[in-house]
């Protein structure tokens, strides 16, 4: 990453510094930016290059470098390029132009960068290039076509990031006495108030730079400076956020605690096409306090629902008490920190919602003017910018306010909402003006409507799941006659009454969580009873669920031989017990394949997991097989495909074959790569094994871009046809020899088989970075385990690397060992107990279509493997 020098610094302040001696910088006008919609964010062509503006310290150099090496793209800083250009530092262009000359050179020159970079090229933009009205006008021309990212952060970080190390600091702990003072608060801040609105009309979306508040200042400089472990952090963040806009994954993101597999129902799925899915809220009321000082695990209270409802009302009115954390930047930024605080500990989507106080939420309603009105939508254009998933407008503002809401909204859903507050039969649900308030919805162009109100009687909740039948029937109709979709209908009563209704509504019911109720009440979870509280847990309506037969009860296996001590029904059945589910998972344990469709045939087959040694047999016997297998050559997974007899019973009518190995590998290497082993076209990757699991090891490595593959393996005709299979696949349409030099094309994945007997790693190869190891290091049947280790030559990358051991009996085996003993010389080891649940959360998600609970399933691995080691 680039090192800016010291005197640059000076370029944030309105006035001079006797250490710089620099011009001053002339007046600015401080302009009232008026209100203004959030661009379009869905015309992106996926090479489009990226721009990222922003306040210096905000973190843009070093998010440019991660952006450029995680999407292999190249890298320009303005300030570096304006440096190239000119042949002199900013302050010496500065001495001798002054700040005009400098600002009209700077608008040049970035006028020059965005015309001659359109695609493929992450652009660090000067800090003060917004300074100049053709700049913005530029940017603001470039973002219709072009991401263009505004970075923020909070103030104080800022400073603590730039301030320079205390007078009393040792002389040796500051290099060259020579660090620039930071500016006055009073003049910082009125820096944050000029740009900041400056930065927003010149940028289609938001990031907020989560700053890791563990880290420590560096003995080098005495500044706060992230660490290698916080910048994967951010990197998965900005990826998330990139791959939701372009819609496509614009690059890998390994899973930290969460993240369904690819083709999962959660994964693939939208969750309003899924059934009987959940929405918790936070935080669950304004007394609550923000999130990032709540001291419940957001992993935890999250991991059974399908999405946040995240209240911005409620964290505004807890923003605004006396005793919360003073803030010293904009509502704005403190909103974006609370969703990144939420977005960096979970997965699931994020609705972003501003509940009026009419609709029973804290945000003033009723606007008397339209400058209130604005303020509103300005919330709401910030969730769009912030990348939210789905985003809540109120049903009581303009038409044309909502229409230009949902003309905007990019990648993002807009859940129009409807709180019915009046009594009478007029307003009922099966009245006339409920379903007008639908229609409204659907001409505004919402992707769904959530329509509610509170339930005087128990009769409520059945008209209320007739009125959602009724709007099922409609849209059925509809796209049955080609006019369309129509939107999904969230319909539920409120009250302790409306539960029943809340139950049985299948989007997105609101939910709450007993760690979050006993937060509110100082009590510990499980004192807390919820059956009379108005809120509801997702763990008590699917139990509902269930002992309504409205969801069947399920059989799923394990299929293998010698599986008598698999950890997956521990995994599984922990997970089932933590949604309320009745399910039951255990073991098929069979010498022959064919033993396995007996099982199969039962109305109550759920599902199986595959493992050896039938992960190739199986697929005989399947009638599809997704993507993933197909690709592989191997299942791991087997899932039925359902129909309906007369009597409406469902039963298993086909077999479908997965596989989720890949997953679990994949996670594991993307988690463990060090910035300084991050994938490029020459890297290398060792893979031990020729069966199955060695199958899915090279097809996770080459969707994470790993062109360059050696196979090692005892028996030589093995290896050699796996690598012949996956070279005859080579995504460039050309086979692709087994031997050779190293690929330098972009689209060239080479596997190669590699002989044990070479002490010495072939020539004109780079050592390998990663290493996964696919065979088994216990006795099977007798026979004596491996006792596997690698060539010391082998594992000499200067950088290390990662080794995952795909073996969890011995849970360390004698290449981790081996691996364990380089660990001074950046080799990080996986150990089998890490793969298996990583894997094992994709099967849950492809079984049962539910976020897999992962902390649970985790700890019932841990506490499995413990007990199978001390037997």
């Amino acid at each position: 990453m680039k090192r800016k020098a010291d005197h640059v610094h000076g370029l944030e302040s309105t006035g001079s510094s006797p250490s710089r001696r620099l011009p001053p910088s002339p007046p600015q006008n401080v302009a009232e930016f008026p209100y203004a919609p959030c661009p379009r964010t869905d015309d992106f062509s996926p090479n489009a290059s990226i721009a990222l503006v922003g306040l210096r310290g905000v973190g843009k150099s070093t998010i440019g470098v991660i952006l450029s090496s995680s999407l292999r793209r190249r890298l320009i800083d303005g300030d570096v390029y304006f440096v190239n250009s000119t042949g002199m530092s900013i302050a010496q262009y500065v001495k001798i132009h002054g700040w005009p000359g400098f600002r009209a050179k700077e608008a040049e020159l970035m006028d020059e960068i965005l015309r001659e970079n359109e695609t493929d090229t992450i652009i660090v933009c000067s800090s003060g290039c917004v300074e100049t009205g053709s700049t913005r006008a530029l940017l603001k021309q470039w973002m219709e076509r072009h991401p263009v990212i505004h970075i923020i952060r909070n103030e104080t970080e800022i400073q603590d990031y730039l301030r320079p190390v205390s007078p009393s600091s040792s002389p040796a702990l500051r290099p060259g006495n020579s660090s620039p003072a930071l500016p006055p608060g009073d003049t910082f801040r009125r820096l944050l108030a000029r740009r900041e609105p400056m930065y927003s009309s010149c940028s289609n979306l938001v990031f907020y730079n989560m700053w890791d508040k563990q880290q420590q200042p560096t003995v080098s400089t005495g500044r706060y400076s992230p660490s290698s472990p916080t910048l994967k952090h951010v990197e998965q963040d900005f990826l998330r956020l990139l791959n939701f806009v372009f819609r496509r994954e614009m690059a890998p993101v390994w899973d930290r605690q969460h993240g369904s597999h690819p083709s999962s129902a959660p994964g693939s799925t939208a969750i309003e096409d899924r059934s009987y899915t959940y929405a918790l809220r936070v935080p669950p009321a304004r007394s609550f306090g923000t999130l990032d000082q709540t001291l419940v695990g957001l992993e935890e209270v999250g991991e059974t629902v399908d999405a946040f409802d995240l209240r911005v009302d409620f964290l505004l009115d807890s923003n605004s008490s006396s005793d919360s954390d003073t803030r010293q930047f904009s509502t704005l930024c403190f909103i974006s920190e609370q969703f990144a605080t939420l977005r960096r500990q979970s997965s699931v989507p994020i609705v972003y919602h501003v509940k009026t106080k009419d609709q029973g939420g804290c945000y003033p309603a009723s606007p008397r003017n339209v400058n209130e009105e604005q303020a509103y939508f300005s919330l709401l254009y910030h969730g769009l910018r912030l990348g939210a998933e789905y985003l809540v407008v109120e049903f009581g503002f303009s038409d044309q306010s909502i229409r230009d809401l949902v003309a905007r909204k990019g990648a993002t859903k807009i859940i129009g909402s409807f709180f019915e507050t009046r009594q009478g039969e007029e307003f009922c649900w099966s009245s006339s003006e409920r379903l007008r308030v639908y229609e409204r919805g659907a001409m505004l162009g919402c992707d769904l409507v959530k329509l509610s109100q509170k339930a005087r009687n128990t009769e409520d909740n059945f008209a209320a799941i007739s009125f959602a039948h009724d709007i099922d029937r409609r849209r059925q109709a509809s796209e049955a006659k080609g006019l369309g979709k129509l939107p999904r209908l969230i319909c539920f009563n409120t009250g302790s009454k409306g539960k029943l209704s809340r139950i049985l509504n299948k989007t997105l019911s609101p939910v709450t969580h007993p760690a979050l109720v006993a937060r509110q009440q100082g009590t510990p979870p499980e004192d807390i009873d919820t059956s009379n509280e108005e809120d509801i847990t997702p763990k008590e309506a699917l139990t509902a669920i269930h002992a309504c037969g409205i969801l069947p009860r399920l059989d799923f296996y394990i299929l293998g031989s010698a599986i008598r001590h698999s950890l997956s029904p521990a995994m599984h059945n922990a997970a089932y017990k933590v949604y309320g589910m009745p399910h039951n998972y255990g073991i098929c344990e069979t010498p022959t394949i064919n033993d396995f469709l007996a099982v199969a045939q039962s109305p109550s087959f759920g599902g199986a997991s595959v493992t050896l040694p039938f992960k190739l047999e199986i697929i005989p016997l399947l009638h599809t097989l997704s993507d993933h297998a197909k690709a592989i050559g191997a299942v791991n997974t087997v899932i039925p495909l359902r129909s309906t007899d007369s009597d409406g019973k469902e039963a298993p009518l086909a077999l479908h074959g997965d596989n989720t190995d890949w997953i679990g590998i994949r996670t594991c290497v993307l988690r463990c790569l060090t910035p300084v082993n991050a994938i490029t076209h020459s890297t290398t990757a060792l893979v031990i094994g020729a069966g199955g699991m060695a199958r899915a090891a090279i097809y996770a490595l080459q969707k994470i871009g790993v062109e360059n593959i050696f196979l090692c393996n005892r028996t030589a005709e093995r290896a050699i046809n796996i690598a012949q299979y996956f070279n005859g696949k080579n995504i460039s349409g050309r086979s692709t020899p087994i031997s050779g030099r190293p690929s330098s094309s972009p689209a060239g994945h080479v596997v190669r088989y590699l002989p044990l007997s070479e002490a010495v790693w072939p020539a004109g190869h780079r050592l390998p970075t990663i290493i996964v190891s696919c065979i088994p290091a216990h006795s099977i049947l007798g026979a004596p385990p491996a006792n596997f280790t690698l060539p010391d030559k082998w594992l000499e990358s200067p950088t290390g690397g990662v080794c995952v051991e795909l073996a969890y009996k011995p849970r360390i085996t004698p290449l981790l060992r081996q691996v364990q003993t380089l660990a001074h010389r950046g080799w990080i080891g996986v150990d089998g107990l890490d793969v298996l649940p990583e894997q094992g959360f994709a099967q849950f998600e492809l079984f049962l279509g539910r976020e897999a609970p992962r902390r649970v399933m985790r700890d019932a691995v841990e506490s499995a493997g413990d007990s199978n080691t001390s037997q």
